[in-house]
């Protein structure tokens, strides 16, 4: 099997190649093409745990330094602040804040762009925009096919994976939430600017994988099927129906309370929970990888956050999807969906 990371940037070519092992067949072997680690070039799968783990404490940043500690199963799709302040004059990176425009002109991480959170829905049908308009507000923002995003926010990054998604929903998978956002990067005193980063007009190019779309339908016609779990990430006042935003109340017949925020630590940097907490706290809950998964939420943000958890656990069965749809907006809808 082989492997071609050559041209990316640490620490991608590990992550890909710890990825790839993990598929590996036994007694098979590995052909890494990279211009970062040639001792990594051929490597037996006997072997391969133990070479990787000396060759990225090594080569890898501090980027996913620290989110593998926790256990992760896809530790790449976060950004620590450690390595985000050693890339920031990367020609291929796109940073992106999605804080309150007052927040970003008082002051924001060098570089980084500013996005309205809002305009990650359709004005028409309170969807993701649609694949033109979408490509075309990306591009706005510099951020083309080949091009990295890391996404913040000073909310636990409630809007950052609100942007993951809609990305991944269109085939863009090189993006990356900052773990902690504006709040540990200003903690831990790094430089910030108030100069506005211009940005020139890029092409993007939307790729919607149809298979990733949930109906109303589907969520009607397997609310009692055992294999399928439906994730509420509202507060538990909303779930409960003592706080009411919508056209009706309450929650989705037999759909489970996880409130987004429950994803994340207690203190003020809202930083991710490790792997072990959040895997307890959703078995316990019933909610397994061997199961297909429907998050929700009002309008699809707090549904995103909890999806992107979920993806970094490791919940990705092939027969798993990837979606928004709302459900929540007429006689017959009540919430904004996303599936695994």
């Amino acid at each position: 099997m082989k492997l071609d990371v050559r041209g990316e940037i640490c620490p991608y070519p590990m992550m890909r190649t710890v990825d790839a092992l993990g598929k590996l067949p036994p007694n098979e072997e590995l052909e890494v093409l990279t211009d970062h680690a040639p001792a990594l070039a051929t490597i037996p799968w006997e072997d391969a745990c133990l070479t990787l783990l000396a060759a990225h404490t090594t080569a890898a940043s501090a980027a996913t330094a620290t989110p593998s500690a926790r256990g992760y199963a896809h530790p790449e799709l976060l950004a620590e602040t450690d390595w985000l302040a050693e890339h920031l004059n990367d020609a291929d990176l796109r940073i992106v804040d999605l804080r309150s425009q007052a927040a970003y002109t008082a002051g924001h991480i060098p570089g980084a762009i500013w996005l309205d959170g809002k305009k990650l829905d359709d004005a028409d049908t309170g969807y993701v925009p649609k694949p033109q308009d979408f490509a075309a507000l990306v591009g706005s923002l510099g951020i083309g096919d080949n091009i990295r995003v890391v996404a913040y926010d000073d909310l636990g990054g409630l809007w950052a994976t609100r942007l993951w998604w809609a990305l991944d929903y269109y085939g863009h998978t090189k993006s990356n939430v900052l773990n902690g956002g504006w709040n540990k990067w200003t903690r831990e005193s790094r430089r910030t600017a108030r100069e506005v980063p211009t940005a020139r007009q890029v092409a993007f190019t939307p790729k919607v994988n149809e298979n990733v779309i949930c109906a109303v339908d589907y969520v009607k016609a397997n609310l009692k099927r055992p294999g399928v779990v439906i994730i509420d990430a509202r507060s538990q006042a909303e779930y409960n129906g003592m706080d009411v935003r919508a056209k009706r109340g309450g929650h989705i017949p037999g759909a489970i309370n996880i409130d987004w925020q429950r994803n994340l630590t207690a203190d003020d940097l809202k930083t991710f929970k490790p792997a072990a907490e959040l895997l307890k706290m959703y078995e316990a809950a019933g909610i397994t990888r061997d199961k297909k998964i429907v998050t929700y939420c009002q309008t699809g943000v707090r549904a995103a956050h909890a999806l992107f958890t979920l993806r970094l656990l490791g919940f990705e069965e092939p027969s798993h999807n990837v979606l928004y749809a709302s459900v929540s907006r007429g006689r017959n809808a009540m919430v904004a969906l996303a599936m695994l």
